[in-house]
C-alpha cells in the first residue's frame, strides 16, 4: 500500500507535534510509510504553505518547511498520471489528488475531508480514502 496526503494533511502536521497527522508525516520522512509524489501535489504544498497565513499559524520557518518538502520528495514514489478523470469530485481542486491515487494502485488517500472525495462520481478498485487516524489505527499493532 502507497499513501497520498491532501494538503490539510500536512498543515495539520507542521501545526501540532501531537496527532495522527503529524505521527504518519514523520513516518514518512523517516522511509517508513510509503509515500506517492507528483509534480502538482508538490506545487500544491508549496502554494499553500507559502501563503501568509499559513506560514504565520506554524512553527517552521520557510526554509525549514522546503527542507521538509525535500525529504518527502525523496522518500516518495514520483507517479506518471497518464489519464485524467475529471470531472469525478465536487472540487475541482481535488480531481488531480484523485487521478494521482488512481496511477499509483494500491494508494490511500489521507485527508480530513474524507466527504469530498468520497462523492466522486467514479469509483476505483484499488484507491481507497482514510483520515490519518484510521490509518495510524491499521498501522499500529494491536
Amino acid at each position: 500500500m502507497k499513501y497520498l496526503f491532501d494538503t490539510n494533511v500536512l498543515i495539520a502536521a507542521l501545526r501540532s507535534r501531537r496527532g495522527a497527522s503529524h505521527a504518519l508525516i514523520r513516518m514518512a520522512l523517516q522511509g517508513k510509510l510509503p509515500i506517492v509524489m507528483h509534480y502538482k501535489l508538490l506545487t500544491e504544498y508549496r502554494d499553500v504553505l507559502g501563503r501568509a497565513e499559513t506560514i504565520n499559524a506554524l512553527a517552521f520557518s520557510w526554509e525549514d518547511i522546503e527542507k521538509i518538502l525535500a525529504r518527502m520528495v525523496a522518500e516518495a514514489e514520483d507517479v506518471r498520471v497518464d489519464y485524467l478523470w475529471r470531472p469525478n469530485l465536487k472540487d475541482e481542486g481535488d480531481n488531480f489528488i484523485m487521478e494521482i491515487a488512481v496511477a499509483a494502485p494500491p494508494c490511500t488517500i489521507v485527508t480530513h475531508n474524507v466527504r469530498d472525495f468520497i462523492a466522486g462520481e467514479l469509483r476505483f478498485h484499488e484507491v481507497w480514502i482514510k483520515t490519518p487516524q484510521q490509518i495510524l489505527v491499521e498501522l499500529i499493532p494491536h
